[in-house]
Order: C-alpha cells, then structure tokens, then sequence
C-alpha cells in the first residue's frame, strides 16, 4: 500500500473539510495497520491486539469516510479483509461517506457502489454523494487539492455533510470521525 496514495489524499479532503465543520478526525490508512487475513474464528478474543485496536477505533468513531482506489473492478483486498473484522454492531447507524479512485478514466463506481451495498449490509448509513476520482494520477495539485474545481468542491461538501448528517444522527457535544 502507497502511504502517498491519490486515495489518501482524496480522503485527507474530506477530513479537513469535516474538520473544519468543527469535527474531531483521525486518519486511519490500512498501511500502517498490520491486520491479519481474517479467518471467521469463533473466538475473537484470539486475533492479535491490533485486530481489537482497529475494531474499538472504528467502534469509537460517529462517522466513518472509507475510500478505496479500484483494482480490477473493485475495492482492495487489504479493505474488504479490515471489513470483514468490523460485525454489523460496530458500523450499525453510523454514517459513512464514501470515496472511490481510479487510475483510469471511467472512475471508481463499482468500489464505490459495492462500499456502499456491504456498509448497508452492516446496517450502516452510507451518505447519497459519493464521489469517484478518474484518472488519479493526474488529479491533484502538488499541494494535495483536486486539480477539477467541482470535483474538490463536492469532496470538501462530502466532509461537511458527514458533520452534518453525524450531528443530526447523534446529537452529542463531540464528534470524532475516522
């Protein structure tokens, strides 16, 4: 994993545009996550303690943003594997925005309609606007904003939105998102 992915910067976008609808964010990159291939056990307490630190942050967290670059027609591996660790207690009523990116010119729409199927799945509440990044390589500037003005507007929109529909969701002081 790139730990200077277009994908990382499309969500650094979000999240400072949530943070500053007043959210309290923290970047959680698969990359730096040494998550085990999940197995399906029947007792989870064996998974090693960064499984349980991964599990309680996403757990801990109001409001998810998920992205994912397209490969071969859908989300990376390394995610649908973090996934698969999260039961449907954890994600249940969270609100989730969601993000896709490709390297080609069509986008990111099969990663981003599946993200959005398996988070109703787990009976979290994906946001309508789900933006998909074409041709990633070439998207941003070399200071990490959307080259296309419109399509930075709608990120920057997604993180506000995600404050929004967390504050009206969950009515609570603070706000942390993921």
């Amino acid at each position: 994993m790139n730990a200077n992915s277009t994908t990382k910067q499309a969500i650094h976008i979000v999240l400072e545009a949530a943070k500053a609808a007043g959210a309290d964010v923290e970047m959680i990159h698969l990359a730096d996550w040494k998550l085990p291939l999940y197995d399906d056990r029947d007792d989870t307490s064996t998974y090693p303690e960064i499984v349980h630190r991964f599990v309680k942050a996403i757990s801990d967290a109001d409001g998810l943003v998920i992205g994912s670059p397209e490969y071969h027609g859908t989300m990376t591996g390394a995610l649908k594997n973090a996934i698969d660790f999260l039961e449907a207690r954890i994600l249940r009523d969270k609100q989730v925005a969601i993000i896709g990116v490709a390297g080609g010119s069509m986008g990111a729409t099969n990663t981003v309609n599946t993200l959005q199927l398996i988070m109703r799945n787990l009976h979290a509440w994906p946001l309508p606007s789900s933006p998909s990044i074409p041709s990633a390589y070439n998207a941003f500037t070399p200071e990490g904003k959307l080259k296309d003005e419109r399509l930075q507007a709608r990120m920057e929109q997604l993180g506000q939105q995600l404050v929004q529909y967390v504050q009206m969701m969950n009515p609570t002081p603070e706000k942390q998102l993921r």
